[in-house]
């Protein structure tokens, strides 16, 4: 779920997507309120296991 600035960004998103529901506002323009209206979350690169499945031995090199 996307996550609101503050307060005052949320009651203007319910108006502003009142208009675009009647027509008054674009998508476009709805996109760009959009993309200032909520807070940008950024995503990690990558999922991390709380414990790896994977353990790691000490192995001994063998000299020929």
């Amino acid at each position: 779920m996307k996550k609101y600035r503050d307060d005052i960004a949320m009651v203007c998103h319910e108006i502003v997507k009142d208009g675009h529901n009647l027509g008054i506002i674009n998508d476009a323009e709805m996109k760009e309120f959009e993309a200032d209206c909520f807070v940008q979350e950024s995503e990690t690169a990558y999922k991390t296991e709380a414990e790896p499945s994977v353990k790691l031995e000490r192995v001994t090199p063998v000299i020929a």
